[in-house]
């Protein structure tokens, strides 16, 4: 007995392993219809609004793929494709709309990202301290930095010392996210915290023990602390030299229902180690400075130490930079394997799983090798590694060919670039790939960050000296802001949504430098940015 269209159709919708299901679309009313779907989609609609969101799809005819991330912390990743159904109506459209949990896909690479960005984080914070002279005026930003790279939204490190057989934490770092979470307040810092009804916390933290509380579990006598700093987890770790201790490393996170996972307790707690060596280097330092008239054999012996102690920070970080440089290397060449082959590799038409995830490592791969490439260029400028190859050509060409290569980016975005070529027509002797890298990455900022339908690429000359200026009509950069926008590993306003590691500008900066000029910024926030690079005609 032949089954009828509709029979065939839903036992082919039932051999999906995602949710599936048929759309009947009225094209004129902007009103939908689903006239099938499988069983998987039935368990996947539920815990999110599936009639709105489809609603305002098709009003904005956007069919693109989305995610979705439901309350109970599923995640879900819905696309659409074109679907032929001869018996339809011929006034409607009908569309396979597919549902896919995602969640522990999804969790994996958020977690991978999450370590990565860690790590970068106690790098960048590390270098911080070594190049500060005193540790207490570098350890605000060096812990801020970390911060930016975790999923806490407060930091704070209080100095331990014993006064009159009493527990005093003095508040050396006091750091948050944003302005919209309280710091700690100052007068804290006079109060023993034995009297305050949180000796339990101090007898453990002296103990060497980690504390990890969210306001649920705490004791009666400690929910003032929750209910002052209006957090709803807290993580104290102890800071330690030699099993002396030190003070307290501090995190505090406001999201409710936001647990840390115990892999990731150790890794802070690793943080708390080198911060005891670089507090102890401190009070080492105050106590020289207070001796050193009086104790010159006590000044002496102290300078052998510390001498002693920034050879081995040099040491330390000087391996640092040539595993990660070696690192890099040996990874590059897996990377370069992995990506190639995964373009390589072919998969029938009906295996769209094992496309998906060919796609996945592709994509992946590229990531990471362009971070990789990344970290090389910005440890080749600092050690002064990188050469210089001359040219002689004409700017307006070389800007022509890295148009060229952005056209791509911006046509995705719908966008214009506007150039305008020097009136005046000359020769430039320079290294023309080190000016495209750097135009390279100006334009694609300004392609990413800006709103705006066009962006503009000036060249003209000024007497002796080239200037290209990249001018977007984005959001614009505050003052405070445009102090740190050329330090490495520093992005603003990131809300997830963009990519980079924040080393794009350091590494233009560091190349201009090298290349006898400059990198200038002029920006107003709601006005937009103007990025200008300076260059003499012939590097001397």
């Amino acid at each position: 007995m032949d089954l009828d269209p509709w029979s065939l159709l839903k036992a082919s919708l039932e051999g999906d392993d995602s949710g599936t299901s048929i759309l009947s679309i009225d094209k004129s009313a902007k009103k939908f219809e689903i006239i099938i779907k499988n069983q998987a989609f039935l368990s996947l609609e539920s815990g999110f609004e599936l009639e709105g969101f489809l609603c305002k799809k098709i009003e904005n005819s956007d069919f693109s793929t989305e995610l979705i991330y439901k309350t109970n912390g599923t995640i879900l990743e819905t696309s659409f494709g074109k679907f032929q159904f001869p018996e339809g109506e011929k006034n409607k459209d009908y569309t396979k709309f597919c549902i896919k949990d995602i969640t522990t896909k999804q969790r994996q690479e958020e977690e991978i990202a999450w370590r990565l960005r860690f790590e970068l984080g106690v790098a960048s914070s590390i270098q911080i301290l070594i190049q500060q002279h005193s540790i207490r005026e570098g350890l605000p930003q060096a812990l801020y930095q970390l911060l930016y790279f975790t999923e806490m939204d407060s930091v704070f490190f209080l100095k331990y010392e014993s006064i009159d057989n009493k527990d005093r934490l003095q508040i050396w770092v006091n750091e948050r996210k944003t302005t919209k979470y309280p710091l700690l307040p100052q007068e804290w810092q006079n109060e023993d915290w034995y009297d305050l009804g949180l000796g339990r916390w101090i007898h453990k933290l002296k103990r060497g023990k980690t504390i990890y509380l969210t306001q649920s579990k705490a004791m009666p006598r400690e929910k003032w602390f929750f209910e002052q700093t209006k957090a709803e987890t807290l993580l104290l770790i102890p800071v330690l030299f030699e099993n002396k201790f030190l003070g307290i490393l501090g995190f505090l996170k406001y999201k409710k229902n936001s647990p840390i996972q115990q892999e990731n307790l150790l890794i802070y707690q690793t943080v708390s180690r080198w911060m005891g060596l670089f507090v102890q280097r401190d009070i080492d330092l105050a106590e020289l400075n207070r001796y050193k008239s009086t104790l010159e054999s006590l000044i002496l012996e102290r300078t052998v130490d510390l001498a002693k102690t920034k050879e081995e920070l040099e040491r330390a970080y000087r391996a640092k930079t040539e595993f990660l440089a070696h690192m890099s290397h040996e990874l590059r060449t897996p990377l370069n394997s992995i990506i190639g082959f995964s373009k390589l590799i072919q998969l029938p038409e009906s295996d769209k799983t094992g496309k998906e995830y060919l796609n996945y490592i592709y994509t992946g791969g590229t990531r990471l090798l362009n971070m990789i490439n990344e970290i090389l260029n910005l440890m080749k400028i600092e050690s002064g590694q990188i050469k210089i190859q001359l040219t002689t050509f004409r700017p307006e060409d070389l800007c022509r060919q890295t148009l060229d290569l952005v056209q791509p980016q911006a046509n995705a975005k719908g966008m214009e670039i506007r150039f305008r070529p020097p009136l005046q027509s000359k020769s430039l002797t320079s290294d023309s790939g080190k000016i495209q890298q750097i135009l390279l990455n100006l334009i694609s900022n300004a392609i990413k960050y800006a709103n705006h339908p066009y962006v503009e690429l000036d060249c003209e000359w000024i007497d002796d000296s080239l200037e290209i200026s990249v001018r977007d009509f984005g959001p614009g950069i505050s003052e405070e802001d445009q102090i740190r926008i050329f330090h490495t590993f520093t992005r603003l306003n990131d809300d997830g949504n963009i990519e980079g590691t924040g080393l794009g500008l350091s590494i233009s900066q560091g190349l201009a430098i090298r290349l006898g000029g400059t990198i200038e910024l002029t920006s107003q926030l709601g006005q937009g940015s103007n990025f200008k690079l300076k260059l003499p005609e012939i590097i001397k």
